[in-house]
């Protein structure tokens, strides 16, 4: 078997073990016997336009680069340059969907997802720490895809403090309508 034979087949294996390892933890995050996530009609209405305004946040974004980035600024970014405007509609929408209480499924058992998006944010920070650790970040004046760990666990810990914050902020709001019925 030739090396490129040998190296598809491994992708392929890869992409299969990949998708039985995500329906595994689906199912360990949801309850009931689906492990798809469940919205009401409201979440539902909310997440659409979340997806809309992180879409149209996308191409304004993807417009800006040319207008407002020199050329050293581009050549330093190279590849990651690419994920910018998608890194920022994920966030965009994540936070528009979690300050509309369209976030959170109606199926999902939080502490099992709080948990696991806590060690993927933390992995993928170690991850891009020891590429700054290893001189690895930057080859060339150019930055290097390593660059995405720091910024998906950036992310993930931005979507944990913010649901944290509006976690407490409902708790609070709730605590506050009950003393004012009393």
């Amino acid at each position: 078997m030739s090396d490129s034979t040998f190296l598809k087949v491994m992708i392929i294996v890869a992409v299969v073990v990949s998708l039985i390892i995500c329906a595994v933890i689906m199912k360990a995050f949801h309850s009931g016997r689906s492990s798809m996530p469940k919205y009401d009609e409201r979440q539902q209405l909310i997440r659409g336009r979340g997806y809309m305004i992180a879409f149209y946040s996308i191409i304004i974004v993807m417009c800006l680069i040319p207008v407002i980035m020199t050329q050293e600024m581009i050549h330093f970014l190279g590849d990651i340059l690419f994920f910018i405007p998608l890194i920022l509609g994920i966030m965009i929408h994540v936070m528009y969907c979690i300050w509309n209480n369209a976030y959170i499924e109606l199926n999902l058992k939080i502490k099992n997802w709080v948990i696991f998006m806590l060690c993927i944010s933390v992995f993928n920070l170690a991850l891009g720490a020891i590429s700054i650790k290893n001189g690895n970040m930057v080859e060339d004046n150019v930055l290097q895809v390593q660059a995405l760990n720091l910024i998906v666990g950036g992310l993930g810990l931005v979507i944990l403090v913010e649901l944290l914050i509006k976690m407490a902020v409902d708790r609070k709001g709730a605590d506050e309508d009950e003393e004012s019925e009393a």
